[in-house]
């Protein structure tokens, strides 16, 4: 820990420093400035990690007047202005007795509070620093900032500026309850309906504000990838589990049945019709935040109402790891954040390897527990990797479907039987919509059909098998047991098939399978 608290100095050195002075008379100490601080360091980044702590480090300084002891103050601060010291950190502190002439303190052989810095704050600080007699004192700031980079960044992107703006309260205060440690960064970007978009670090106990946006649209792609932006230049992590907060619909046109465009509803204070964000255009945010991070998003997390459809997971196959949603809608309050950063936290402190797999697992436990049967809460974790060989499988199940649709037995069966007996989800009780589908039940009910046929069959069998392999966890109460099996599809009637079909050829799934096939021909 003490090579640790090492490096936490080291950028106070490489890159610079500006000063201010204090004091007056024969005994002043001369204005720091970038001739008088010098750094010596074996490491030369500005990203503070605990897998790259340099070796030593020295700090060093001029005087131009003798005293018997002089105090030496470290400082980190969200701000570079010396004048402005209302949220410093004071992490190290010693005295010096000393002659005229320069000081050096070695740090290596010190206590500099890098436990306490790595506990209690994250993100971009700049390194101050104070040296005094009884009678004067001077100040200098670096330059460049320091960048504490943490095992794991958990940012959620809050959109509140709809219905949703009390249950954002609730969950912010959920979140604080367990805040950031050394290993988690616990962010949030929130937009309520009566509030600008504020950024927030969340400490345990309290709701660090770092920036205030005004009024964006959260429902734009622009606005979702400035917060990857955001989260890159400020809270760098080995991994991400970056969570989107808000009302969701699947795929489906609108919600309330206002406009064509799927989850992140936004009212951005204005009389007309809500911004909202349609699934292929979430899915190119995410492939840009992607980008901008330098690696999949390890998890995203969708706390909002039945998005976790093959159709929404095949969708951002490539800019993420793991999908955790539900496959039905979500009660008011949303995810329990409070039991699932506890578990997290408490988790990684004893196994700092942790696999992304685990921590999905966790968040749908938690969010099942947290839900009684009268709630009928549903949520699973869907390895991505794994969605390209589940959507091929499915092709091959409508293929099977279309090669026998001239099978009056198998027809009738599918549109009557399968087609009223599957598990369904409400997706608008205005419309009386029931449209999704659980894709295990839809399977299974096909492949213990007598009246199907052995290719049919044995397509639905490779779903199921191929399904089992995708999902990494999954959780319901007050379901028929296997009725849920953690992932929907698309399975409407005349009218609903009639609304959304040009909608729903615009998803990946729709032009990389026969499914949309399928459905029409079931639907005519």
């Amino acid at each position: 820990m003490k090579r640790l608290a090492i490096f936490l100095i080291a950028i106070f050195l490489i890159f610079g420093l500006y000063s201010c002075g204090g004091g007056g008379g024969s005994n002043s100490i001369t204005p720091i400035s970038a001739s008088d601080v010098s750094f010596s360091t074996d490491n030369g980044t500005n990203v503070i990690s605990e897998s790259n702590p340099p070796r030593s480090i020295v700090f060093s300084f001029n005087v131009n007047t003798y005293a018997p002891s002089y105090n030496v103050d470290l400082y980190l601060s969200r701000n570079n202005n010396i004048d402005n010291n209302t949220d410093d950190y004071n992490f190290y502190s010693t005295t010096l007795n000393n002659r005229r002439g320069i000081a050096e303190v070695v740090l290596g052989n010190e206590n500099s509070g890098y436990e306490n810095l790595m506990n209690y704050y994250g993100g971009k600080f700049y390194v101050k620093a104070k040296v005094s007699t009884s009678s004067s004192s001077s100040w200098a700031v670096s330059n460049s900032p320091l960048i504490l980079k943490k095992l794991w960044t958990f940012a959620v992107y809050m959109d509140a500026d709809n219905s949703l703006n009390d249950a954002a309260l609730g969950n912010l205060n959920q979140m604080e309850e367990v805040g950031s440690n050394r290993d988690i960064n616990v962010i949030v970007e929130q937009d309520g309906k009566y509030s600008p978009v504020n950024r927030y670090f969340i400490k345990q106990g309290s709701l660090v504000k770092l920036q205030n946006l005004g009024e964006l649209d959260m429902a734009k792609v622009e606005t979702l990838e400035d917060f990857g932006k955001w989260i890159k230049d400020n809270f760098p992590a080995d991994h991400y589990f970056i969570v989107i907060w808000d009302h969701g619909l699947g795929f489906e046109r609108s919600i309330f049945s206002r406009q064509s465009r799927d989850l992140l509803e936004d009212d951005n204070g204005t009389s007309g019709p809500v911004d909202l964000m349609s699934v292929p255009d979430f899915a190119f945010a995410l492939d840009n935040v992607s980008k901008i991070l330098g690696k999949k998003i390890d998890i995203v997390g969708i706390d909002a109402c039945l998005m976790n459809m093959v159709e929404v997971a095949y969708q951002i196959r490539n800019s993420t790891g793991i999908l955790v949603g539900s496959e039905s809608a979500e009660p008011f309050e949303g995810w329990p954040y409070n039991e699932i950063l506890s578990d997290f936290e408490n988790d990684l402190e004893n196994d700092t390897n942790m696999n992304p797999n685990i921590i999905a697992g966790q968040v749908v436990r938690e969010y099942v527990k947290n839900y009684s049967l009268s709630d009928y809460p549903t949520q699973s974790a869907i390895d991505l990797s794994k969605i390209g060989n589940l959507t091929e499988s499915v092709n091959g199940l409508a293929v099977a479907l279309l090669d026998n649709w001239d099978n009056s037995t198998v027809v009738t069966t599918i549109k009557n039987s399968i087609f009223n007996n599957v598990q369904r989800f409400l997706v608008s009780s205005s419309d009386n919509d029931y449209s999704y589908a659980d894709l295990g039940d839809l399977a299974k009910l096909i492949y213990q059909n007598d009246n199907m046929t052995s290719d049919i069959k044995q397509a639905a069998l490779n779903v199921l098998d191929n399904l089992t392999a995708t999902v990494i966890a999954n959780g319901y109460n007050g379901y028929d047991n296997g009725s849920v099996n953690g992932l929907t599809i698309w399975f409407p009637n005349t009218t609903i098939f009639n609304i959304n079909f040009g909608h729903y050829e615009q998803l990946d799934f729709a032009n990389d399978t026969k499914w949309s096939k399928f459905l029409y021909n079931l639907t005519h």
